[in-house]
């Protein structure tokens, strides 16, 4: 016999998980007890002569395991947040340490790190972006004057830390990128060898803009002018 949260086993009558079973009561059969358990295939099985304790400890095995699926299908809802203005913020940029109240986030200080709220949900990705806009309009966003937020924590002091440091450093990593010589070169015309002795000389401006030099003998353009621009582009390339 095995009744715990998970089996229902009194041999030889039944030997099943409790999620099969829909049902329990008692009956009162020639002065004894009679356990009915309802299954959830329709059928009933009886169960004679158990004792109280028996008895007891099935219904209370039942019963937890009843509340502990309910427990577990209980969808967890996403904490739905109010919308946010920065009018008065702008003008009154102290107001920007009541922010965590307005949200629900009671005790909370964005300029703090909170290790008991590391576990926080994350606060929307539109509110992070515009709390980091607004630290720049305030003169709150110089990364030499703001803390770093902690590795693996998602208090709301380190979800916006980490946002004002993520697109500082991305915009930094933009303004920094390497410009190659060719960028920094200008160029009046494109040659590309054709052939033997032969170029295509093309506007980078304008591709329908092009002309074929020949530098074999004699040498010409199709632009048909002698000692051509195109010519000198192609000598001098």
């Amino acid at each position: 016999m095995k009744i715990n949260l998970k089996i229902l086993s009194i041999p030889p009558y039944i030997s099943t998980a409790w999620k099969n079973v829909i049902s329990l009561h008692l009956e009162d059969r020639n002065g004894m007890p009679l356990l009915v358990i309802g299954l959830l295939n329709g059928s009933t099985i009886e169960v004679p002569n158990l004792d109280q304790s028996i008895i007891e400890a099935t219904f209370s095995a039942h019963q937890k395991y009843l509340e502990q699926e309910s427990g577990a299908s209980t969808p967890q809802k996403d904490p739905v947040y109010p919308p946010i203005s920065f009018g008065g913020l702008a003008d009154d940029p102290s107001a920007l340490m009541n922010l965590p109240l307005q949200f629900g986030l009671e005790g909370a200080n964005m300029l703090q790190h909170n290790q008991e709220a590391s576990d926080s949900p994350d606060l929307p990705h539109d509110m992070l972006e515009k709390i980091a806009t607004l630290t720049k309009v305030i003169g709150l966003g110089n990364l030499d004057n703001l803390p770093k937020p902690e590795p693996h924590c998602n208090c709301m002091h380190c979800q916006i830390m980490r946002e004002i440091h993520e697109n500082e450093e991305s915009h930094e990593e933009e303004a920094e990128e390497e410009v190659s010589d060719a960028d920094l070169t200008f160029r009046e015309w494109d040659i590309q060898k054709s052939g033997d002795n032969l170029y295509i000389v093309t506007n980078p401006l304008n591709a329908e803009e092009h002309y074929n030099v020949f530098l074999g003998s004699p040498v010409g353009c199709t632009c048909g002018e002698k000692n051509c621009e195109h010519i000198c582009a192609v000598l001098n390339s």
